[in-house]
């Protein structure tokens, strides 16, 4: 059975309600040899913990030197799972530039230095 590390990094507020933010950093398995993680490598653990800083700081607690990472089961917190894919979507989302925008780009830039000369 897979399990989910999540690690809960700050609060939002979504139509009067406030929810909490998620970074999934990665899964709890288990083989014959017995339980095992696996990590995101994307995942900056100091920057999790800073983001758990901050928000212990808006809370008024007090700042730790561990992150704090919670194990749930993936199929009881499956909802979950899916609001944390789509926060991740939403912040890291940059809509990269098409084909035809770069080469028109590029001859603006080889046009302005044409006409600087």
């Amino acid at each position: 059975m897979s399990k989910k590390l999540i690690a809960k990094v700050g609060t939002y507020q979504k139509n009067g309600e406030t929810k909490n933010e998620y970074d999934e950093l990665g899964v709890m398995l288990e083989n014959d040899n017995g339980p095992y993680i696996l990590l995101d490598p994307s995942i900056n653990l100091a920057g999790v913990l800073l983001k758990q800083n901050i928000h212990a700081a808006t809370e008024g607690k007090q700042a730790r030197s561990n992150v704090m990472i919670s194990i749930f089961d993936s199929e009881q917190n499956q909802q979950q799972s899916n609001q944390v894919q789509q926060q991740n979507q939403q912040q890291n989302y940059q809509q990269q530039p098409s084909p035809q925008q770069q080469q028109g780009q590029q001859n603006n830039n080889y046009q302005q230095g044409y006409q600087q000369k």
